[in-house]
């Protein structure tokens, strides 16, 4: 108790130091804190985009990804068949449908991707975040369409006008319907604003592909059970299907196996680069005390004591400084987790060949805000212990000298 009332006299003793020793760390551990945010909210962004679009576990027929750029609905599965096996499956099984045609609204067309798509995709795409204008489609009706914000623009679109949709089915034949506009949305990925949804229903009928689909996506409630439906399914449909948990697929593959390696690399270079200011600071600090310890070694103090003593100051100051360090980092990082930093059009243009969003929401964690607390106070009383121990064996003389 004694050392903690001295430990805080001199802290207190020279304000100024005290101070500039506090900015110096918070900063250091606020720099930390949003960069981690950036870095892990980038990675969050890549796999929940990826597990949007592909599912959990995906099945699809073997030469699927040889098509799938070319929108070539000839490689399809029956979704009855799979649901055969997935009687004790815990979660969402949807079938969606992948398809290329021509909108046409009085003499203007436009090319773009048709998606059919099932009930339980407007929670799990998230609809009702990105449909600015009209409604959902009412999957009691028929022929209901909702269309993206760029094809909108293209075709002069209102709510409540007829669209011809007009494709090809999976036996190449020239398929056309009309479709009333229920809905626009726009969504981050810029490549999805032209496109299209209708129900999977109207999509099978349309492309001549009763109880068919392009792709089979499972989105189990416990994502650590995913292994274990994709093991099922492969034992069941391996032959005729290829099955691929969601890390497997295209992009999401590389990702995957990147991000863990970027992480670690930019969680060591920010904590470099913290750990240096700090350093830096705190040496400072016990240099400048170099007369006090003389001082306090000619009083009888104990080398011990004197130790402690300014482990124990730098210990309140680091905490102190890495408390308003993750406040500070850890509002701007939750700020951003919901406002997003939009990117502009620059990749707005990438996310039309790459699914990718144009605003990255930062990524908020109680243990990034621990991680930055931890990093500075620890920090701050090694840097300490590791400068104050050659100055505490000198004689007391030297240090007076100041050598």
């Amino acid at each position: 108790m004694v050392m903690l009332k001295i430990a805080f006299r001199n802290i207190f003793r020279n304000k100024r130091r005290s101070f500039l020793t506090v900015v110096s760390t918070m900063i250091g551990i606020m720099g930390v804190t949003v960069g981690l945010g950036w870095v892990y909210g980038i990675e969050r962004m890549f796999t929940e985009e990826g597990k949007k679009l592909t599912g959990i576990v995906r099945v699809t027929a073997h030469d699927f990804q040889l098509k799938e750029k070319s929108l070539d609905i000839s490689s399809n599965i029956s979704s009855d068949e799979i649901r055969k096996y997935l009687r004790d499956f815990d979660g969402t099984a949807i079938g969606r449908i992948k398809f290329g045609a021509m909108i046409f609204s009085g003499d203007k067309d436009e090319r773009a991707m048709g998606i059919g798509i099932e009930k339980e995709d407007r929670n799990i795409i998230g609809f009702d975040n990105f449909i600015y204008e009209g409604r959902f489609l009412d999957f009691e009706k028929n022929n209901e369409i909702i269309i993206g914000s760029k094809v909108k623009e293209k075709l002069g679109l209102k709510i409540g006008d007829s669209v011809t949709v007009l494709t090809f089915t999976q036996d190449k034949s020239i398929s056309a319907l009309n479709y009333k506009i229920s809905g626009f949305y726009k969504m981050d990925n810029g490549r999805l604003n032209r496109s299209f949804y209708v129900t999977l229903k109207d999509a099978q009928y349309l492309l001549d592909m009763n109880n068919m689909v392009t792709e089979f996506l499972l989105y189990p409630k416990e994502e650590k059970n995913s292994e274990e439906y994709k093991k099922i399914l492969v034992s069941e449909l391996g032959k005729n299907y290829l099955v691929k948990l969601w890390s497997e697929i295209g992009i999401n593959e590389y990702m995957s196996s990147v991000f863990p390696v970027v992480k670690l690399i930019f969680t060591l270079i920010l904590s470099l680069l913290s750990g240096i200011g700090i350093t830096n600071t705190m040496m400072m600090v016990v240099f400048e005390r170099r007369k006090e310890i003389g001082v306090l070694k000619s009083q009888g103090m104990r080398n011990s004591d004197i130790r402690n003593l300014l482990c124990l100051e730098g210990g309140l100051i680091g905490s102190f400084a890495s408390f308003l360090g993750i406040v500070t980092g850890g509002g701007i990082v939750y700020y951003f987790s919901v406002k997003g930093i939009k990117l502009g059009e620059v990749l707005e243009t990438v996310s039309d060949t790459i699914n990718i969003q144009s605003t990255i929401y930062m990524f908020f964690s109680w243990r990034l805000l621990i991680f930055g607390f931890l990093l500075g106070s620890i920090l701050s009383v090694f840097v300490t212990f590791m400068t104050v121990t050659p100055e505490i064996k000198k004689e007391a003389v030297d240090n007076l000298r100041n050598k």
